[in-house]
């Protein structure tokens, strides 16, 4: 955290008061923690009592307590962030929510009603992520709730000051930064280098007919994988052959058979977190399949396969020099279950 700050980053802890030991992962549901509050100090609290005097932020958990409150989770429990945060603890940071488009929160809530829920409970800061709509309906239902006097003026002042003073104090600003060419270069360079083939894969000929299956749509976590639709990657291969995009929502629905048999030569381009099913196992088979994301999607299909890691841009550019034949697949998948070849 010094480290950071002293690049002026202001660091965030979280999950307070304690996300470590649930069964359950709050994307998905509400996870409880129901241990006495002896162990809640001994074992939860005890990182954040060390942390939170040094921290500009802390983020909540969407996580019930029960010993602690046993109604709310905590990013709406005023038991937990006003009164054990910010009365007991002293802490003067800024609190802000975890997501409020996790399931644990999301499919409880309305967005606006949670969103107000948790600056009644001491946030400061409200992570709506969603939709812009989504966004609209939480600032109209804080708009409403300062309007009607659940959130006290003098309250959203004080939320105001925090976090102005984190602004101050950790100013945005240019950073030069002096070594972007050489970096993207050493990432592309990276790429090329992982690159690995499963099997031995072949290469359309130049100029060739080829036909591209994919996903329509992507979804992906990282900010540098954002934009890469199955038509990117249709571009991509177009500088090299002449291509036929053939695009599904769902592989499980989608109908394998149904694709022409007409002698192109067929790749396959995943590009989803998830394997694929037994409906696309059991009726498909393409002549390349491209692993753009999960390697172990590779072993979904009895075809020759190159595995990327990763769709951003570097690495489709890896996949264009391998295709045309300016370099060779020399990575070595680094998880289990590759040993065979199909």
């Amino acid at each position: 955290m010094a480290g950071s700050d002293s690049e002026g980053v202001a660091c965030c802890v979280k999950h307070f008061p304690g996300h470590g030991d649930t069964h359950v992962d709050s994307h998905r549901d509400l996870p409880t923690v129901d241990k006495p509050l002896p162990e809640l100090e001994r074992f939860e609290f005890a990182p954040f009592r060390t942390a939170a005097p040094h921290a500009p932020a802390v983020m909540t958990a969407h996580i019930v307590y029960p010993a602690l409150d046993p109604d709310n989770p905590a990013t709406m429990s005023r038991a937990i962030l006003h009164d054990l945060l910010r009365t007991q603890w002293n802490y003067d940071g800024v609190i802000i929510t975890d997501g409020m488009d996790m399931h644990a929160i999301a499919h409880r809530y309305d967005a606006g009603e949670a969103a107000v829920n948790a600056l009644m409970a001491g946030a400061d800061m409200v992570m709506a992520i969603g939709s812009r709509e989504t966004q609209a309906a939480t600032i109209d239902a804080i708009a409403a709730a300062i309007d009607d006097g659940r959130l006290p003026l003098a309250e959203v002042l004080a939320r105001l000051d925090r976090l102005d003073r984190l602004a101050h104090t950790h100013p945005a600003g240019a950073v030069q930064y002096t070594t972007e060419d050489a970096d993207r270069a050493l990432m592309a360079d990276a790429w090329r280098r992982a690159l690995t083939a499963r099997g031995n894969p072949q290469r359309p000929a130049p100029g060739s007919k080829v036909r591209l299956v994919a996903r329509q749509d992507v979804v992906s976590d990282g900010v540098s994988e954002a934009g890469v639709p199955a038509t990117a990657i249709a571009a991509m291969l177009s500088a090299l052959f002449d291509v036929d995009l053939v695009t599904f929502a769902d592989a499980e629905t989608f109908d394998w058979n149904a694709l022409p048999d007409d002698g192109r030569f067929t790749i396959l381009a995943s590009t989803s977190r998830r394997r694929y099913g037994p409906h696309a196992r059991a009726t498909w088979t393409p002549h390349l399949h491209l692993a753009l994301w999960n390697p172990y999607q590779a072993l979904d299909f009895a075809a020759p396969a190159l595995m990327t890691y990763g769709f951003a841009p570097p690495a489709l550019d890896a996949v264009r020099a391998w295709l045309a034949g300016e370099i060779e697949a020399v990575g070595r998948c680094p998880v289990p279950g590759f040993l065979r070849t199909p």
